[in-house]
């Protein structure tokens, strides 16, 4: 399983496998003769499920995994996408991953230094521990780089929470002791306590896709009421009125805007063009013969229908959003600064996601000068989107009913969602209701 995984889904579990396979060497409970074997057989099985299968939607010979540990490891460009102290994981990563401050406190020293318990605890913790020192190695630090050591490191701890309860509660005359009950209780409260953390983090890190939020509302909104139209009046970068052009900046793409998110097309009733089983095909070239985007969609459209699909264009090069012309393409944009957008010609903001940016304490002073801000006055023009628009409704209920207080996550602007003002039309603000 463990090679399973290392070849065809995550590259990095084949470090935590070499640790693993290197404790069981030395304590010793196997022997090279026993796993060689079953490695290069899972080996062979896993290339023959990776290569072909990712080498066709890749549309070339192609193993990822390999690709990806070259491209980030070896090359080292992952350190483009910031780089971390060794320390990281140890300080930072793996005490928000385990949360319960039990753990590290009382289970895991529990767990190494009790004889009973010791043996399976080590095989446990020290591959998992070593794993993540050699990846501390690595320059670009991630959470999720690490995930893996979660399962052992947690079943670690439980061997040192079934210990306490079961001396806490033994029916032993005389085995528990007032020490041991403490324990346990604070255990359970530890527990409470950590759920609670864990679902409001949850809750936060939902507030952190603003760009899979915009896509949304684009796809599911504004092409929804605004389908038919938007295809009478396309531009002139749609090679098939049942293709509307967008492009997203690169935040966008950082925060959930995905395949998924534009491959779903919408069908439009009443929509009388196009015949049953057409295919439709777009290429807008972004002014980078690298970063063409080409979206394909097979239509089963009757006479009262048509599929409405998302052309979407991801160009980065910064030189190529500087030309008016690029900007032209388009019918919609996701962008973080709408007034790029706006250097070729003229776009209405329809929406805005907001994203979390920390958490603020508001009391009614601080409300009221906000109110002042020219900024905030500009923005109450803009219909606020996702979910973003629930938490100021909460906001506004709770300084309501708190004369004006509030404790908890500050939105702020991080995705507009503009639309292009066609050439005839006069510009006009236009909000859509949220």
């Amino acid at each position: 399983m463990f090679v399973f995984a290392a070849t065809i889904f995550r590259s990095e579990v084949a470090l935590l496998l070499g640790t693993s396979i290197l404790y069981l060497l030395l304590v010793p409970t196997t022997s090279l003769q026993l796993v060689i074997p079953p490695f290069i057989i899972s080996f062979a099985i896993s290339l023959l499920v990776s290569i072909p299968l990712d080498s066709y939607f890749w549309q070339k010979p192609l193993w990822p995994e390999l690709w990806g540990f070259y491209y980030n490891a070896i090359q080292g460009s992952s350190s483009d996408w910031g780089v971390s102290p060794w320390y990281y994981y140890f300080v930072s990563a793996l005490p928000r991953l385990l949360l319960n401050p039990m753990t590290f406190l009382v289970l895991l020293p529990l767990s190494l230094s009790h004889p009973a318990l010791r043996p399976a605890a080590n095989r446990l913790v020290i591959p998992s521990l070593l794993f993540v020192a050699i990846y501390s190695l690595q320059p670009h630090k991630e959470a999720r780089f690490i995930f893996y050591v979660v399962p052992p490191l947690t079943a670690a701890s439980a061997l040192g929470a079934n210990f306490l309860f079961n001396r806490a509660f033994s029916p032993k005359k005389n085995t528990g002791s007032i020490w041991s009950i403490l324990l346990v209780l604070l255990l359970l409260a530890s527990i409470l306590l950590s759920f609670l953390i864990s679902t409001g983090m949850l809750l936060i890190s939902s507030l952190n896709y603003p760009g899979g939020e915009a896509l949304s509302f684009l796809r599911d909104t504004v092409l929804q009421s605004e389908g038919v139209s938007s295809i009478s009046q396309s531009s002139s970068a749609s090679t098939s009125a049942a293709l509307i052009p967008a492009h997203a900046d690169v935040l966008s793409c950082m925060t959930g805007v995905t395949l998924f998110g534009t491959a779903t097309g919408l069908n439009i009733p009443n929509y009388r063009g196009g015949g049953r089983g057409n295919l439709v095909r777009s290429n807008i070239k972004s002014g980078n013969s690298n970063e063409n985007t080409e979206t394909t969609t097979t239509g089963s459209l009757s006479s009262g229908d048509a599929v409405v699909t998302l052309a979407l264009d991801k160009t980065e090069d910064e030189s190529v959003l500087l030309q008016p012309d690029f900007w032209t393409r388009f019918d919609y944009a996701l962008a973080e600064n709408p007034e790029k957008v706006r250097r070729g010609g003229e776009w209405d903001i329809i929406g805005v996601v907001k994203g979390f940016g920390g958490v603020e304490i508001v009391n009614k002073r601080s409300a009221d000068s906000d109110d002042g801000d020219e900024d905030s006055k500009d923005m109450t023009q803009v219909a606020v989107v996702g979910r973003a628009a629930i938490v100021e409704q909460w906001k506004r209920r709770i300084m309501n009913l708190t004369g004006g207080r509030w404790v908890g996550p500050k939105m702020v602007p991080k995705i507009y969602i503009l639309k292009r003002v066609k050439e005839g039309k006069s510009r006009s603000r236009k909000t859509v209701d949220a």
